[in-house]
């Protein structure tokens, strides 16, 4: 295993610029990753950051879907986020909803169809952002669905019919706080680690899993360290399940 890390060389810290910029590092990374005929696994401080990996992927010939579990949508966009949260639009990003400029600009990058996305986990939305959802393309299960083996192997066999592999995305706020408490937007009704690990199963039984990403654990709110070790062996979970990109 061939671990690198990447930091911004700009001197000017703007959020949108080092964002991006971090995406097109990841995705050199990844896609000499996948060249080598390694999984790329990303640990990040971020949602946003995997769009780097899907970049690398999405510029493959194969056809790539993306199963993202979170505690959020991450579905704004610039139109329609007043708080300017750039790790709101994460998902949005992927799918070509916002910043699709900024996003050309990271090697390889090709916007998911929805219809690719699989979106589980997450309840910490407004009304506005749920209707936005169900009017998407995407298919999503929240907690309710996401606990029911049956409707998480339906989804994921009908992911598997349109794709090729997948990006396999864990924000770690999906889990529920009394696992312990990922970040500051841990939200109740969350995901056991169990759970998680099952969605996992369930995934790579039915598509390959070629890459990962673990993002948004802040040390701060583990202060028992319980998350760490839950995000170690979701991490190495993951190592097991993932394939080399064919």
């Amino acid at each position: 295993m061939t671990e690198q890390v990447v930091e911004p060389t700009s001197s000017w810290h703007v959020e949108l610029r080092t964002a991006f910029e971090l995406d097109r590092l990841v995705a050199t990374a990844a896609a000499e990753a996948l060249a080598a005929g390694q999984v790329p696994l990303l640990l990040a401080g971020n949602c946003n950051t995997t769009l780097g990996v899907l970049a690398a992927l999405t510029g493959t010939s194969r056809r790539i879907g993306l199963v993202w579990l979170d505690a959020h949508g991450d579905f704004n966009t610039s139109e329609t986020d007043t708080s300017g949260f750039l790790d709101g639009q994460g998902l949005a990003l992927a799918v070509g909803r916002c910043w699709s400029a900024l996003a050309a600009g990271i090697p390889g990058f090709r916007p998911l169809a929805e219809p690719d996305v699989l979106l589980i986990g997450d309840r910490d939305l407004t009304e506005a952002q749920q209707a936005v959802l169900r009017d998407a393309g995407l298919t999503w299960l929240p907690p309710g669905r996401a606990r029911d083996a049956g409707a998480v192997a339906d989804a994921v066999a009908a992911l598997g019919d349109r794709v090729d592999a997948v990006h396999f995305h864990v924000d770690l706020d999906v889990h529920d706080p009394s696992v312990a408490p990922a970040n500051t937007y841990a939200a109740d009704d969350g995901l056991s680690a169990d759970q998680v690990h099952a969605v996992l199963a369930a995934t790579a039984a039915r598509v390959p899993v070629v890459s990962g990403a673990l993002a948004s654990w802040d040390p701060g709110c583990d202060v028992e360290g319980r998350m760490l070790g839950t995000a170690l062996d979701l991490l190495e979970a993951i190592a097991g399940a993932a394939v080399p990109l064919r």
